[in-house]
């Protein structure tokens, strides 16, 4: 037996040393036919031109090909490089697309061949990186390009391995050179920060906006196989772009959105524009994909109370990536359910077409199968996990969701059809106690930045008996939300608006709600952002405002801090006539809520702020308040001693801190109070308005003054709106006195 064993020992490594003997033989041979190959290629090129090159290094192989790809001498001084260094992949790209472009297939073929062989059929990720910068920024995005008056970056990157340099105002003496980064791996994040003395400009400057600065990053990756649909992904830039495609980006770094290409062998040059402050972090990935994703959705709504609201839509997010076909959504189903009543999940449309490169949020309207006045799902009030599949002409994939259940007493999220069509969310917590009538009126909040709508209705708490309470007295509470940098202006105003109305149609079609939710009576507040967003809706929905809590909000975005700075560094600022700057200032105009402070006039408001804020100083919210008071608005001010931009007690624990301490709620009360006294008034658009039922009719004949400057955005004031302006955003004034006299200002006609 040990005979056999030793026998059997012998035969296996002869067998190896077989194998290895046959593999070093094919080795020594496909190595001899790759240098044979190269002095074919060599002897053919060698008589009619020459290699400017004294050195062959990669770099400068890389240089010449894209000074020209197609020369001669280019083709030499690659193919000299190979003959030292055949193993190098990236040189192997250059020769074989060189050879593509010239026509030459079969030595294209035979190049890609080894690329492949040493690489792959693609790169994954660019390895040296070439970047450029820091330039001033413009006003939008990427509104001018310094490198624009060299021929762009396509051109200019051509020469990145030469000292060539370009003028910068960031940098200490005036000028900025390519500098090199390398990357080792497809899940690095890229780094790049600029040698610029910021401590400097800020000072001098005055001015932290000086820290914003714009540039580009230039790479190059390599597609070794014909007819090749990769996804490609930029994170941490708001685009990108491969040769003339351009890609759109991921600014927020969410890492799940991809976009497809199709594209043959070849080399692409990577550019990416950055625009950051102080500390630039991108990535660049490439991969091959499945032909369409079901995202994760951003947020889900909750069931609440073992009910299920009327309007429970979900916003199941779908990326086609398929580079040149569109994907049919055709149906969703529930596959698994794990309690209550089965739910029936329907698409609200029939048409979700998906077109090659795009993600569309495919809306969901979730109902029980069996349609019941109450929509009771389940008596346990237990979180819901659900297992849908979505059925697709690609074929179905499946997906799991988790709803979660909330209680009467706490914040509840629900989902609703916005203005333009999408699904939105917002928070919504019961009124504490009754209402003085049938419907109660709505604390709507405004989060500020970064902060999601349930943390910020939960802030509304305080300590009662060892337990927090949550909510408003006698008062739905109300925080919606959206997501980009609206500021609670355009979209994000009218999201406002719209979750205000759907709170409204679902507590009245909802019996099990213990009170409905008056939509003409707000009581608009906010917090930093949330903060200039309650001046703006407020100002501009005057007629169902009932009371106003400003607390740490800014005027206008343009002034505040230096986020959002108007013609200060810009470039552009050298280039731009003053009436165009004039015209692009008037397109933001009605955003600024200092304009719009008569038409709080007769509405109580609470403007406060800490002494120590200096987030958003006080000098912002001091100012408004002596606007107001110069327009003869009831407002009350508080600037509260040795408190900054947030905190969670004002005076003792727990006691609802910035937002909802004492001050706070005795000022909800005495709104709450006030209210009433507009029991009888007639809803916005209503027949019955202007007859003994108005609403005003029991208001002082106080003359008010309305002030707009976009029609298209509010509600008016006293009943008057502005419908239309001869000359279009401009500031129109219209005086409203006893009886109705009015009196236009010349700003309306002019």
């Amino acid at each position: 037996m040990q005979f056999l064993n030793c026998r059997r020992a012998i035969v296996v490594h002869i067998f190896f040393i077989y194998i290895f003997s046959l593999n070093a033989i094919y080795g020594k041979k496909k190595e001899a036919e790759v240098l044979d190959f190269l002095a074919k290629e060599l002897k053919a090129l060698e008589a009619s031109a020459d290699c400017p090159l004294k050195q062959l290094t990669k770099h400068s192989v890389r240089s010449l090909w894209l000074k020209d790809q197609l020369s001669d001498e280019t083709l030499l001084c690659i193919l000299k490089f190979l003959d030292a260094n055949n193993k190098d992949d990236s040189a192997w790209s250059l020769l074989g697309t060189s050879f593509e472009k010239k026509n030459l297939k079969q030595q294209a073929d035979y190049c890609f061949k080894q690329a492949t062989k040493a690489a792959g059929k693609y790169t994954p990720f660019v390895k040296d990186w070439w970047f450029i910068g820091p330039f001033v920024i413009g006003k939008t995005e990427f509104d001018g390009d310094v490198l624009a008056a060299y021929g762009g970056i396509q051109n200019v990157s051509r020469y990145r391995y030469h000292s060539e340099t370009f003028v910068s105002e960031l940098s200490s003496g005036g000028t900025v050179k390519w500098t090199e980064l390398k990357q080792s791996s497809a899940q690095e994040l890229l780094k790049i920060n600029p040698k610029v003395d910021w401590n400097d400009l800020v000072s001098s400057l005055g001015s932290m906006g000086i820290t914003e600065w714009q540039g580009w990053a230039v790479g190059e990756f390599f597609i070794n196989e014909n007819d090749l649909q990769l996804s490609f992904q930029c994170l941490g830039v708001a685009k990108c772009s491969i040769g003339n495609t351009m890609l759109v980006g991921d600014l927020y770094h969410r890492n799940q959105f991809w976009f497809p290409a199709a594209l043959s062998r070849g080399v692409y040059t990577v550019f990416i524009p950055l625009r950051t402050k102080v500390v630039a972090n991108f990535k660049f990935s490439v991969n091959k994909m499945p032909a369409f994703q079901v995202l994760e959705p951003s947020f889900l709504p909750d069931v609440y109370n073992g009910y299920l609201p009327i309007n429970f839509y979900l916003s199941i997010p779908v990326s086609n990536l398929m580079a040149d076909k569109w994907l049919k959504v055709t149906k969703i189903k529930i596959t698994t359910q794990s309690d209550g009543q089965p739910l029936d999940p329907v698409l609200i449309s029939n048409d979700y077409e998906i077109a090659p490169g795009q993600v569309r949020p495919v809306v969901v309207h979730l109902k029980p199968e069996s349609v019941s006045d109450a929509r009771k799902i389940t008596d346990s009030c237990r979180d819901l996990n659900l297992e849908f599949k979505l059925l697709t002409s690609e074929g179905s994939q499946s997906f799991k969701l988790t709803l979660r259940c909330r209680h009467k007493g706490s914040s509840f999220l629900f989902s609703f059809i916005d203005h333009d069509g999408s699904v939105q969310h917002a928070a919504a917590v019961e009124p504490l106690g009754a209402c003085n009538n049938e419907a109660c009126p709505v604390f709507l909040t405004l989060h500020g930045t970064t902060v999601p709508p349930q943390n910020q209705a939960d802030s509304y708490k305080k300590m009662v008996n060892g337990e927090y309470q949550f909510g408003i007295k006698g008062m739905w509470l109300l925080a919606p939300t959206r997501h980009g940098a609206h500021n609670w202006e355009g979209p994000g105003a009218m999201t406002a608006i719209s979750a205000l109305q759907a709170l409204s149609s679902m507590t009245l079609a909802s019996e099990w709600f213990s009170v409905r939710a008056d939509s003409d009576k707000v009581l608009f507040a906010g917090h930093s952002m949330g903060g200039h967003g309650a001046w703006h809706l407020a100002t501009h929905f005057p007629d169902r405002t009932i009371g106003l809590i400003s607390l740490a909000g800014w005027i206008k975005k343009e002034e505040y801090g230096e986020s959002n700075l108007f013609f200060r560094h810009d470039i552009s600022t050298s280039h731009t006539d003053a009436s165009v700057k004039a015209i692009m200032e008037a397109c933001i105009g009605e955003n600024d809520a200092d304009k719009h402070v008569t038409n709080l006039k007769g509405i109580s408001v609470l403007a406060r702020i800490g002494a120590e804020d200096r987030t958003v100083h006080p000098f912002f919210v001091r100012r408004m308040v002596r606007l107001l008071k110069e327009a003869r608005v009831n407002v009350t001010y508080s600037e509260l001693p040795n408190l900054a931009h947030w905190w969670w007690d004002t005076k003792e624990a727990n006691d609802g801190g910035c937002v909802n301490d004492a001050q706070i709620r005795q000022f909800i009360d005495h709104i709450s109070a006030t209210s009433s006294q507009l029991d009888n008034y007639c809803s916005a658009g209503s027949q019955e308005c202007g007859t003994s039922s108005n609403r005003y009719k029991s208001l002082q004949p106080e003359p008010v003054t309305l002030v707009t400057i976009n029609p298209a955005f509010g509600d008016g004031l006293k009943g008057i709106a502005v419908l239309q302006q001869i000359i279009p955003l401009r500031i129109s004034t219209v005086q409203v006195h006893n009886k109705f006299l009015f009196f236009f200002y010349p700003a309306f006609f002019f």
